[in-house]
């Protein structure tokens, strides 16, 4: 009796499939490239910078020598807790990874009379037109200034950065942004930000129509743009994926990748909540909770409710291969290019085309 209740209540909730998508990520991961692993320790916050409200994020490895900075910035819509599944790869091979995102540009979108409207190509256009654009790059300037001043007082995590190892990282928004501060920019413009990145890490990387490729072409540092054919832009802004591939086509700096992935959505680039928990018998008819509008096709006047790609909103579950492809080559990329480590190099060149096999394509 005591059995068959066990069995009766553990009937009622569905499997999770996050167990078993994990364990096969993990799979793969096991025959790709080995980085170092380390315990990571990290913290939230909103700073207030000059009367602006930005969410930070630090993960970092739970160690006291110097490590390289990874300035990571979120998408649209998203708050700095955004690229959970990346920053902590990221972080676990030995980077800071340090998230910024204005509240301008977070979840707080949603509530605009322009989504509440359901005119979402509307929102894209106010975002990443060229003034919101300098806004982001003077956030990000501001933050930097504020983490240096609390690194001269005495706060150990943040004085172990070490200021001549720094990547810029993004995803969509923050592509955009990442672009701008490796120099993408137009003639005569800067970024007002006091960096020079060592690597530049796109995923689904921001290129507007009709975009020059001279404007890549400016960035010197390495860059790795990750996209594919099913990165559509839930916002109806980029109009294809091939647009996002003009990007790597364009940049002519050494050691420079792009990573064409099969089956990779735009949710999944995003590395952000990229499974919900299962819905329960008692959650049934209940909308489903989440940070962006649903996918292309949305309805005038539709509201956002629920994770845009999603299993609940009609999208396949994510594939493991394809978040371990971005996991793996993302580390391998940084390791070779920032740590100069030999071992990354060679799998990047020889070991990862074939790991990937049907996964995606490198060049």
């Amino acid at each position: 009796m005591g059995s068959l209740g066990l069995i009766s209540g553990c009937a009622g909730d569905p499997p999770d499939p996050r167990i078993e998508f994990t364990e096969q990520v993990n799979k793969d991961l096991a025959t790709a490239y080995q980085p170092a692993h380390n315990e990571t320790a990290g913290w939230d916050a909103i700073w207030q910078l000059d009367q602006q409200s930005v969410d930070v994020a630090w993960l970092a490895p739970a160690t006291h020598e110097r490590v390289p900075l990874i300035i990571y910035l979120p998408g649209l819509g998203e708050s700095a807790s955004g690229g959970a599944e990346w920053r902590k790869a990221w972080a676990q091979a030995g980077y800071a990874v340090l998230s910024v995102q204005g509240h301008a540009y977070d979840q707080s979108i949603f509530a605009s009379a322009q989504a509440l409207d359901g005119d979402f190509r509307g929102v894209a256009s106010s975002h990443y037109n060229a003034a919101a654009l300098r806004d982001r790059l003077s956030t990000v300037q501001k933050v930097l200034t504020e983490v240096r001043a609390r690194a001269a007082k005495g706060d150990a995590q943040l004085a172990a950065i070490d200021w001549n190892q720094v990547v810029v990282a993004g995803f969509d928004l923050g592509a955009q942004t990442a672009e701008a501060l490796a120099g993408a920019l137009e003639p005569g413009a800067t970024s007002g930000v006091a960096i020079q990145p060592k690597a530049v890490l796109l995923l689904s990387p921001y290129v507007e129509a009709g975009a020059r490729s001279e404007v890549f072409a400016q960035i010197s540092a390495p860059v790795l743009s990750m996209t594919g054919q099913e990165d559509e832009d839930p916002f109806n802004w980029v109009s294809s994926y091939r647009q996002r591939q003009v990007l790597g086509e364009s940049v002519t700096a050494a050691g420079s990748v792009q990573l064409e992935l099969n089956k990779a959505t735009h949710k999944t680039l995003s590395g952000t909540e990229l499974f919900h928990r299962p819905v329960k018998k008692a959650d049934k008819g209940s909308e489903p909770s989440g940070d962006a509008p649903k996918s292309r096709g949305h309805k005038h006047g539709a509201k956002p409710g629920g994770d845009f790609h999603s299993p609940v909103a009609g999208e396949p579950a994510p594939d493991p291969k394809q978040v371990a492809a971005i996991q793996a080559i993302g580390v391998a990329f940084l390791d070779s290019r920032v740590k100069h480590n030999p071992a990354a190099t060679e799998w990047l060149q020889k070991g990862a085309p074939g790991w990937l096999l049907g996964a995606g394509r490198l060049k």
